[in-house]
């Protein structure tokens, strides 16, 4: 009679199996870091990409009106945001527009059907920070004279033109030329339009500066740039309103450096940190910053994009800002 011999299957003993579980874990952590850095290599790449668009069409735009785009046509009208359009490939998103009236007074359909305040465009989000479709939360507000005017959610961006170390005083600049109707009269000049009442058409309107008025240099000049938003306005709160909206400020243009005719004022550095909340001592809803570590994007006036340190030296920043004010930087 021959032997029968049985044969068992051996599982995992329970200090094997936490083993297992610990160099699986190590691994992900491992892996994870990787990961992100990919990731975010990617979305850097992407966010350049953006501004690099943003800055040819500037280019584009000139070519075909012989200026630069201003920073705003008049305040409370439109902002570069909506004068770049048709060179974005976004020519059905610019016709719904009606430059004549204010932010607020837009048509609520233009005439591809759609609200021209409600645009949403990829191009003008950095994906490091957030993903596009989110509108801005507009406050209603009162002309001079005039009843208050309803509030318009509108699309949000991550980027800003420069506006230098004050109030149109980088490359991209106030429109000049302004005239059209104000209670009905004809007026001229930007002052009338400036907290008109409701129902004002500005009808002819003209950009101030050219590629040609950058006399520091377009390879030495910033025009755009990433701009700081504090954590607790992301996603369409004061300075993270409506790009479209020039009644905001801090949301279609920041500033950089000290303003030469207040000099104990505040400085406006890159912000690097963005978890920054605070407006004291520093006023961070004014200055550029963005999400990627250790710097911030740049669109140069020669149409290039730069990934300029956070810090910075502040009067190289300023004079960065301003296209010609004779101190001219060369970045490395």
């Amino acid at each position: 009679m021959h032997g029968h011999e049985s044969h068992r299957r051996r599982g995992f003993t329970l200090i094997e199996l936490l083993v297992v579980i610990a160099i699986i874990a190590v691994l992900i952590g491992l892996l994870l870091p990787a990961v992100q850095k990919v990731r975010e290599a990617a979305a850097r790449m992407q966010c350049s990409n953006n501004m690099k668009q943003i800055g040819l069409a500037s280019h584009n735009y000139e070519s075909a009106y012989g200026t630069l785009p201003p920073d705003r046509i008049a305040n409370d009208w439109a902002t570069w945001a909506v004068l770049i359009l048709p060179y974005l490939e976004q020519e059905p998103a610019y016709r719904n527009w009606d430059l004549t009236l204010r932010y607020a007074e837009q048509p609520a359909v233009g005439p591809n059907g759609l609200d021209p305040v409600a645009i949403v465009v990829k191009g003008y989000i950095c994906p490091s920070r957030r993903t596009p479709g989110k509108l801005s939360t507009e406050a209603a507000y009162a002309t001079e004279p005039g009843a208050m005017l309803t509030p318009r959610s509108g699309g949000l961006s991550d980027y800003a033109s420069v506006a230098g170390t004050a109030n149109n005083d980088g490359a991209m600049r106030l429109a000049t030329g302004q005239a059209g109707l104000v209670g009905g009269a004809y007026v001229t000049g930007n002052g009338k339009f400036n907290k008109s009442g409701p129902g004002a058409v500005l009808q002819t309107w003209r950009g101030s500066t050219t590629l040609l008025s950058i006399t520091d240099g377009t390879s030495n000049t910033i025009i755009f740039g990433e701009k700081f938003i504090r954590p607790g306005s992301l996603e369409g709160k004061n300075e993270d309103r409506s790009v479209f909206n020039s009644q905001v400020p801090n949301s279609f243009r920041r500033f950089v450096g000290v303003n030469p005719a207040r000099p104990t004022d505040p400085p406006n550095p890159i912000i690097a940190d963005p978890k920054t909340s605070t407006t004291s001592p520093v006023p961070s809803n004014q200055c550029f910053g963005g999400p990627h570590t250790g710097v911030c994007m740049f669109t140069l006036a020669d149409g290039s994009v730069r990934a300029i340190p956070s810090n910075l030296d502040i009067a190289v920043l300023q004079n960065l800002g301003v296209p010609n004010d004779g101190n001219v930087v060369t970045l490395p």
